[in-house]
């Protein structure tokens, strides 16, 4: 059985992922890389999309729109005294810009503000702060090498420029994160099933486990992939993920023949 028909029968047939145990272990690797990279897609897309949407706010927008500042001791400091409403709060479509030298923005007040799949880039008083895609990272202005309006236009044409290869470089981090959580998740089901078949001694091994967890993740992992793609944050998503896959691999036990007794069914 070629993997399209294992992902198609592992969505819903139990009995099928048993059948699947005495498979080789490579047949596994092989699918759970493939599921990851499915699984990763959306991810991907809206990492990518949400990037480069950053990126398009220009010279001339941060020029027009940024206030004039100074960064002393860490902490920004506004020169220009034309400017009343702060913090100042400018949209791009789904990118948003803030800018608060009076230290009335937090990291969390940015995360609350914006929606799940927006980006994000806060000028806060003691820190540049980052947010796309839910993925967030703070930096410090000293660490950025900046003091002064100037030398924050002079850091955005440098990582204008470097675009094209800090993307994928991000992307392929994420795409390993992603794969060694569900390798772990795997490991996880794996040691939940051997438990349930009583530790080996019923005639089913880890290694048994491994393959039917394997493939007991695909109904998980597509149900994320497709919430993933239409943008819905699922509450406890990863809770439900974790229940599903494992009643799958509680049912692939069930189903195995009578010649290969389970500890359930005793």
């Amino acid at each position: 059985m070629n993997i399209f028909k294992r992902f198609w029968k592992s969505l819903y047939s139990p009995a099928d992922i048993a059948s699947f145990r005495n498979d080789k272990i490579r047949k596994s690797i092989v699918y759970i890389i493939v599921l990851s990279f499915v699984t990763f897609l959306p991810l991907a897309y809206f990492t990518n999309v949400t990037t480069k949407n950053a990126l398009k706010v220009g010279e001339e927008t941060i020029t027009k729109e940024i206030p004039d500042f100074n960064v002393k001791d860490g902490k920004l400091v506004l020169t220009d005294d034309s400017v009343k409403n702060i913090p100042i709060s400018i949209d791009q479509d789904q990118l948003h810009i803030y800018f608060d030298a009076s230290g009335t923005l937090d990291k969390d007040d940015v995360d609350n503000k914006i929606a799940s799949y927006d980006s994000a880039v806060a000028f806060l008083s003691d820190s540049i702060y980052f947010t796309a895609a839910g993925v967030s990272q703070s930096i410090s202005y000293d660490t950025a090498g900046i003091s002064n309006k100037a030398d924050l236009v002079d850091l955005y044409t440098s990582i204008e420029s470097l675009a094209k290869y800090f993307i994928p470089i991000a992307l392929l981090i994420l795409f390993l994160f992603t794969l060694g959580s569900i390798f772990f998740r795997v490991a996880l089901y794996s040691l939940f099933g051997f438990i349930l078949s009583g530790f080996g001694r019923t005639g089913i091994s880890f290694r048994q486990n491994w393959m039917m967890a394997s493939y007991s993740i695909t109904l998980a992992a597509v149900f994320t992939m497709v919430m993933e793609a239409l943008q819905v944050v699922v509450p406890f998503g990863m809770e439900i993920n974790m229940v599903v896959s494992m009643i799958f691999v509680f049912l692939a036990i069930r189903t195995i023949p009578p010649s290969e007794p389970t500890i359930l069914e005793k």
